[in-house]
């Protein structure tokens, strides 16, 4: 992004996440929002991702894939592992990002 944001910061990402998880059907708990199979596989920091034109490329290769699963992306410009919800993030510094997911079917 060039520029700055409405806050005048420009936060930058530092870490992407790269998140699979197997698709196993409808959840018989509808007040669930979990899948225990979901999992970070991979982090990439800057000395991961190319840039070529105007986008930036981040490769990875899931090897052994035997099941459906779906995979997304997360990107941040914090070094926490995980989105912590202890109210000291500034919304306009503080910045996260998720992609939708990806669904691959196995056949």
């Amino acid at each position: 992004m060039k520029g700055k944001n409405a806050n005048g910061d420009h936060p930058e990402v530092q870490r992407v996440d790269l998140i699979v998880g197997q698709v196993t059907g409808p959840n018989t708990n509808l007040d669930s929002d979990t899948n225990p199979t979901t999992k970070v596989v991979a982090r990439f920091g800057p000395r991961d991702w190319r840039k070529q034109g105007h986008e930036y490329v981040i490769k990875h290769t899931l090897r052994n894939v035997e099941t459906d699963l779906y995979a997304r992306v997360r990107g941040t410009s914090t070094d926490e592992a995980e989105p912590l919800a202890d109210g000291l993030e500034s919304p306009w510094e503080d910045l996260w990002f998720y992609s939708k997911p990806v669904f691959v079917q196995v056949r």
